[in-house]
């Protein structure tokens, strides 16, 4: 029997949205990747110990709102770039998607301060937001979605 057009219709809506919570999670995942990549790997990051890179942190719908320092007893953070990709797992359209950097220097880096030139990891990689996007559409259609 074919299918209603209301079926067809709510078909459609879903096949759209989730292109549309694909599309979101990959462009995200892309704008996060850039803003956590070190100068050694061709981004804009410094790392020193890697504190201030270990520090990112992606939340759905309410922003961390923490301030972390250094511990003065640990030389070396690592860094897992699958928890951003666990966090953005659960996305869906409407959310709000958060990528705070929580370590108690992270505005000087950025920012510059004290003589410090600005890094700017954030703002290049939010000025991308758009070719990113772009990306991750080809992606999802290459993908099949």
């Amino acid at each position: 029997m074919a299918q209603s057009f209301t079926a067809q219709i709510d078909e459609w809506v879903k096949e759209t949205r989730l292109r549309a919570e694909t599309v979101t999670k990959v462009a995200a995942d892309k704008v996060f990747a850039g803003v956590t990549t070190p100068v050694a790997q061709g981004g804009r990051m410094r790392v020193d110990t890697g504190f201030l890179r270990s520090s990112f942190e992606v939340t759905l719908n309410v922003p961390v709102d923490a301030v972390r320092y250094k511990p003065e007893d640990v030389d070396r953070f690592t860094f897992d770039p699958g928890e951003i990709t666990l966090s953005l797992a659960g996305f869906e359209l409407g959310d709000t998607i958060y990528g705070v950097f929580t370590a108690n220097y992270a505005r000087y880096r950025e920012y510059g301060a004290n003589g410090q030139p600005p890094d700017a990891f954030v703002r290049t990689e939010v000025l991308q937001w758009q070719d990113y996007v772009n990306e991750a559409v080809r992606e999802v259609r290459a993908a099949g979605l």
